[in-house]
């Protein structure tokens, strides 16, 4: 299959605008009719263009045209692809795959003296990267059913509890958090979250207890809306949502710590379009863009003035402490990246009793 065979069933038209000097100004820089943003669809990317698109427009007169038609890995794929002729401008993920993409080289490393960047002072200093920024976290930690759960867990090992046997949701390996029941059990075990044999040691003895592997979050937080599930591993801001159907259901933020996560956004390699590149990221980074994915997900923006646009009873649902922000557990997810083909055949071994 030639390249350009290749980017018609990508649905991109080649990009005809030549690649700008590096450090022209926007003003300087060709402006193109359009920029081309990889992301999640649905109702993430909604929110992203009411949030981000809809003002990048205002303020550029460039249309916003989103690539939603693929999953995190086919996006770095495609990036690959295209680095000799790059048709694509940003890509969106979450901090678990951010490590692949830089390993690839399909990611401009970030500029944090560029003008176009106004808001990156304003970003919590754990959120800034290399080659990307976050939007948007969470924490991974402990949510459990109140109502049949007396003797609420405290600690990431209280979930191997006896007493849940058969109601313990986990995600599959395959989720994009799969792997964490390997950190999260040596943490448990009170060993180094990259200690993985303690992990899966601690990972046989929870396959013994029969917990319920679910496929995606929807599955998890379904599982605990119905009340088939007693306690397992969900995000803070999931179980917020969890919580409008089954008011028993409660978040623990771990003796041990949580687990951050985090979404953002990197500039695409060679994209024909660094400074307008720069101007959607610093939109990413902006309290207007970050509120719509608060409002429609829970989640805090990385902007540590974003929830003030936010009611005082609804920021205090969904805002961190400075105390609970310096104890998330930043995993190594390089490490886990290098790790993840031997992790999953091992994970897949234990669930199977080999």
């Amino acid at each position: 299959m030639d390249r350009r065979t290749l980017l018609k069933l990508m649905g991109v038209a080649p990009a005809g605008v030549l690649a700008p000097t590096f450090g022209m100004s926007a003003l300087a820089q060709a402006k193109p009719e359009q920029i081309t943003v990889m992301t999640w669809g649905g109702l993430w990317g909604d929110a992203l263009q009411k949030g981000v698109g809809e003002l990048f427009t205002q303020e550029t007169g460039v249309r916003v045209v989103q690539d939603r038609g693929s999953s995190p890995v086919q996006r770095i794929t495609k990036l690959k692809v295209s680095l000799d002729n790059q048709v694509f401008d940003l890509v969106q993920l979450h901090d678990g795959l951010f490590p692949l993409a830089e390993s690839q080289g399909v990611l401009e490393k970030i500029d944090p003296n560029s003008p176009r960047l106004s808001n990156l002072s304003e970003i919590y200093p754990q959120f800034k990267h290399d080659y990307w920024i976050a939007q948007i976290y969470s924490a991974i930690g402990i949510a459990y059913n109140s109502e049949q759960v007396k003797n609420a867990p405290r600690s990431f090992a209280d979930l191997w509890r006896p007493e849940f046997r058969g109601r313990i949701v986990l995600p599959e390996v395959s989720h994009s958090i799969g792997t964490y029941i390997i950190p999260i059990g040596a943490l448990a075990a009170g060993k180094s979250p990259k200690d993985d044999e303690a992990g899966f040691e601690m990972f046989k003895k929870m396959v013994e207890l029969e917990p319920i592997f679910a496929k995606d979050t929807d599955t998890i937080m379904n599982a605990f809306a119905t009340g088939e599930a007693l306690v397992g591993l969900l995000y803070k801001s999931q179980t917020m949502t969890v919580q409008r159907r089954n008011p028993a259901v409660q978040w623990v933020f771990p003796e041990e710590g949580a687990i951050a996560i985090s979404w953002g956004t990197g500039i695409a390699k060679n994209t024909p379009n660094r400074d307008f590149a720069e101007r959607f990221l610093n939109l990413t980074l902006d309290p207007r863009g970050q509120i719509e994915m608060t409002k429609a997900f829970n989640y805090p923006g990385t902007n540590r003035k974003t929830l003030d646009l936010l009611p005082p009873d609804e920021r205090k649902q969904i805002e961190f402490t400075d105390a609970q922000r310096e104890r998330l557990i930043d995993l190594d997810h390089q490490f886990m990246s290098d790790q993840r083909t031997a992790w999953v055949d091992r994970w897949n071994r234990a669930v199977a009793g080999r």
